[in-house]
């Protein structure tokens, strides 16, 4: 690959992983006044408003031959993600959801091994191996690990197979469309059925709830960076490679960390820092 094209899938990497690694601390917030099925409602209808005018551009791009791999799509890469988080963070902490999303490179290279017959090589398994270590230090690093519940842990694994399962969709059953098409088209299916299920939900609680007004802007912001991610990230997973772009769950664990700094004011420790530099090694590898 030309060194411009490795540099701009680089930028577009840090970039959807700041983006995908703040949403958790946003969640958790929204959690506070809403439903985890609320949330993630509103989390994909309000990003569906948001693609709407891009929708309408890209209508045209619709067809019998991708019809179902954009259903698909709508359905792993929004739909699923979107509520097994917020189900997950209900029973895990945001950072701890965050730092889990090591599982995805794995499964995503997995599942094209094993449906699409991709073919891998001893560098990207290398890559893997060493992002995954690196993320399982800064899971068990602290003490952020005793309060990870065994459930939570099975959600965020669920929203991982969702997610590499529109992944390899994304790479190998719609190559003719490009990642705004996708994006968009994708939200077609599953933004008005996202309105639908709220209309039919009780927004009684959260209305009343004293902290409603942090929890909504929370929502807003959340839908924001939804459309801006799936936007960069379906770019990124075009002009790259699907286990390049799955190596953005090494990456997010970082900003988690990040956040926790900012916001939390956790203190970062040595084995966070050598865990980072493996993780940077590791997504370098399976990059090349």
């Amino acid at each position: 690959m030309e060194g411009s094209n490795k540099k701009s899938n680089w930028f577009l990497l840090l970039l959807v992983s700041f983006i995908w690694g703040s949403p958790y601390i946003l969640r958790e917030i929204a959690l506070e006044s809403f439903s985890h099925d609320q949330v993630a409602a509103f989390q994909v209808f309000l990003s569906f408003i948001l693609f709407l005018p891009l929708i309408f551009k890209n209508l045209k791009k619709l067809g019998k031959n991708n019809f179902i791999p954009l259903i698909l799509s709508g359905l792993t890469g929004n739909i699923g993600p979107s509520y097994f988080f917020a189900k997950a963070q209900t029973l895990i902490s945001s950072s701890i959801a965050g730092m889990l999303t090591a599982m995805l490179p794995t499964i995503t290279l997995l599942m094209a091994i094993l449906l699409f017959k991709n073919k891998t090589n001893i560098k990207i398994i290398g890559g893997i191996v060493l992002g995954f270590a690196g993320t399982l230090i800064i899971i068990f690093s602290g003490e952020s690990h005793g309060t990870t519940h065994i459930m939570g842990v099975f959600y965020v694994f669920m929203a991982m197979v969702s997610v590499a399962a529109s992944i390899n969709i994304i790479s190998f059953a719609l190559p003719k469309l490009t990642g705004t098409e996708i994006a968009s088209l994708a939200f077609l299916f599953v933004g008005p059925s996202a309105g639908c299920y709220l209309l039919f939900t009780d927004l009684s609680a959260p209305l009343m709830a004293e902290n409603f007004t942090n929890s909504a802007l929370m929502l807003a912001l959340l839908a924001s960076l939804t459309f801006a991610g799936v936007m960069f990230y379906n770019r990124l997973i075009k002009q790259s490679s699907h286990v390049f772009a799955a190596s953005i769950a090494y990456l997010i664990p970082i900003v988690a960390i990040f956040w926790g700094i900012v916001i939390g004011g956790d203190h970062i420790s040595l084995a966070q820092i050598a865990s980072i530099i493996i993780i940077l090694v590791g997504v370098n590898l399976t990059h090349r």
